[in-house]
């Protein structure tokens, strides 16, 4: 008799795998989108700085995600942040930072408002590439340790 075999049998158990997939890869991706705000914030165009800085915190919270049970959940928020938010305290913490910086990201890519405040931008940039660190660090997320 012939053996069946679920088509979905050969990947049981990598969830993990895919976890840690999505995470390294927004990982870099976080990491390159930070080099470029820091390249548009020294050629001052802030509004792409502010673009590439506030995407590199959307990747950040996506690695953050993939990597935790949220990621596992059925009808998640459509907002990284709110579904960052899920995740725990600190992420909590770090989704409304970021959140704060929506409206401002949004109106500039519209064209509703100009360039962005230096001091505004460069803030973001700070903000972003300390929670990279972080994500990166494991430091105050103890899961990515384990």
């Amino acid at each position: 008799m012939a053996q069946v075999i679920s088509a979905t049998a050969q990947f049981k158990g990598s969830r993990a795998a895919a976890g840690a997939f999505k995470r390294d890869r927004f990982l870099t991706q976080a990491g390159d989108l930070l080099s470029q705000a820091r390249a548009m914030a020294a050629a001052e165009r802030w509004d792409q700085a502010l673009e590439f800085a506030y995407q590199t915190g959307l990747r950040t919270a996506g690695a953050r995600i993939a990597d935790s049970a949220v990621s596992k959940r059925r009808r998640l928020p459509s907002s990284a942040w709110e579904q960052l938010a899920m995740v725990g305290a600190s992420e909590k913490d770090w989704a409304e930072r970021f959140r704060g910086y929506s409206r401002l990201r949004s109106r500039v890519a519209s064209g509703l408002d100009d360039a962005p405040d230096e001091e505004v931008v460069v803030r973001l940039m700070a903000l972003a590439a300390e929670f990279l660190a972080e994500v990166e660090e494991g430091i105050v997320f103890g899961s990515l340790a384990a």
